[in-house]
C-alpha cells in the first residue's frame, strides 16, 4: 500500500479497525510513518495478535481496551483470500482471525480490502473457514458433508495438532468442490448449523477495493 493512500484512507481523530496480511502490513507501516510526521491520531482496533503486534511495531496507539470491540468504527482495513468480481463476496479466514475480523467489519462505518491482483476471481472457489466450537467440531463436520455436499477438514499445525482460534474455537476448512454461485446464502445456511461460530464468507457492504497489480501500480474497484 502506498503512503499517499494511507493518507487518502485514514483522516485524523479516528477509530481504525486493522486487519492482517501482507497488504495491511504494508498499510500500517505508511500510516505509522505519516501519523509520526503529522502526528496523526488513530485509535487501531485489532482483529488478531498480529494486528496488534502491527499496531506496536509501527507506533500506532490502540483503543483503551484493545480486548473489546466499539460498537462503532469509523473506518475498517483488512485483506483478502479471495475476492469474486462478479459478487463482490469475500472468503477470509486464511490466518484465522475471521471471527473478530467480522464483528470488526460489522462495527465499521466504512470498509476497504486492500489485495494483489491474484486474490481476484470470478466467483469463489477457494475452501471456506468455518470456526466452531471444539464440543461440536465433530457433528458440524457431518452436517455439512451431509447437508451440503462439502468436504469440511479440521484444520492442523505442521506436526497435526489442531489449530486453535484466538477464542479457543477449531476451524473447519470446507472444499466444496466447485465455484460458489450464492455466497450469502451458504454464509446463512452454514451459519444456521449448530455449533458454527462464524464462517469465512464475507458479504459485508465494501466501500473500496483496493487491487495491487504485479507491476506496482494500483486500481479500485
Amino acid at each position: 500500500m502506498s503512503k499517499s493512500a494511507a493518507q487518502n484512507l485514514v483522516p485524523n481523530s479516528c477509530v481504525l479497525g486493522l486487519g492482517s496480511g501482507s497488504s495491511v502490513a504494508r498499510f500500517a507501516k505508511a500510516l505509522g510513518q505519516r501519523a509520526k510526521k503529522e502526528s496523526l491520531r488513530v485509535a487501531v482496533v485489532p482483529s488478531s495478535m498480529q494486528s496488534w503486534l502491527l499496531a506496536m511495531e509501527n507506533d500506532l496507539t490502540l483503543v483503551n481496551d484493545s480486548g473489546h470491540c466499539p460498537p462503532s468504527i469509523d473506518i475498517a482495513v483488512d485483506g483478502a483470500d479471495e475476492i469474486s468480481i462478479a459478487t463482490r463476496s469475500m472468503i477470509k479466514g486464511g490466518g484465522g482471525a475471521l471471527l473478530k475480523e467480522k464483528i470488526i467489519f460489522a462495527a465499521a462505518k466504512k470498509c476497504y480490502v486492500l489485495a494483489d491482483e491474484s486474490k481476484y476471481v470470478q466467483k469463489l472457489e477457494r475452501s471456506v473457514p468455518v470456526e466452531v466450537t471444539q464440543f461440536s467440531a465433530l457433528s458440524v463436520e457431518h452436517k455439512i458433508r451431509g447437508q451440503l455436499g462439502a468436504e469440511p477438514n479440521m484444520r492442523k499445525l505442521e506436526k497435526g495438532y489442531p489449530f486453535f482460534t484466538e477464542s479457543g474455537n477449531v476451524i473447519l476448512d470446507c472444499q466444496f468442490g466447485r465455484s460458489i454461485s450464492d455466497p450469502a446464502g451458504l454464509e446463512v445456511r452454514l451459519k444456521s448449523i449448530a455449533g458454527v461460530v462464524e464462517v469465512g464468507i464475507f458479504n459485508n457492504p465494501v466501500e473500496m477495493f483496493y487491487k495491487a497489480n504485479h507491476d506496482g501500480t494500483f486500481e479500485t474497484l
